[in-house]
């Protein structure tokens, strides 16, 4: 299976205008998401340095190949050993170096703190969370993240853009509750332009 997968994702990698790694089960090599579509991904990665690859695990994203990591607080925490509670102005340089390290971009998830963005070259940015307007519920608000990054990247959006993008997509999902939200271009936009 794991061979048909790399092999899929190989041929697949030329076709598409970006690529999500999402790993949503706790223990290694027991999902989709294994050393070997990991190798084939680092290959695809090295051939199209262009290409948005943007990696989400839940067990962390320690031994992933050079892509766009995206993680939260305390993911950050365990992969740098620093403190998930540090504020946004320690966190930036070490999602800074985190990227300068990996050469690729790394988005950090802060809850209502925001998201700080981090570039290799070293450029940092801050993007504060919406307000909540009433009762949340986050189910969701991290897989909108992570779609409207990618799609964001994959459409040329700087990373205050992308950021901003996501954080709006975000907003949506969290005031749908009692259900995995989802944000639609109509949602997302409405609350993104607010009527005059």
């Amino acid at each position: 299976m794991s061979d048909r997968l790399a092999a899929g994702l190989e041929a697949l990698s030329a076709q598409v205008d970006a690529v999500i790694l999402m790993d949503q089960v706790d223990r290694p090599e027991t999902g989709v998401v294994t050393q070997r579509l990991l190798a084939t991904v680092g290959r695809i990665a090295a051939r199209r340095p262009d290409l948005p690859v943007l990696a989400d695990s839940r067990r962390g994203l320690r031994g992933f190949p050079p892509v766009i990591l995206k993680m939260n607080a305390r993911e950050l925490a365990v992969l740098t050993d620093t403190n998930a509670e540090t504020e946004i102005a320690r966190l930036k340089p070490i999602a800074a170096t985190l990227a300068r390290r990996h050469g690729r971009r790394v988005f950090v998830t802060l809850a209502e703190r925001g998201m700080i963005g981090a570039t290799p070259e070293g450029e940092t940015e801050h993007v504060a969370a919406l307000p909540s307007r009433g009762p949340i519920d986050i189910v969701g608000a991290g897989d909108a993240v992570t779609a409207n990054l990618t799609a964001a990247l994959a459409a040329g959006a700087t990373l205050g853009e992308a950021m901003e993008l996501a954080m709006t997509a975000a907003s949506v999902v969290i005031h749908q509750l009692g259900t995995t939200g989802t944000a639609s271009v109509e949602q997302v936009r409405e609350l993104a332009v607010p009527a005059s």
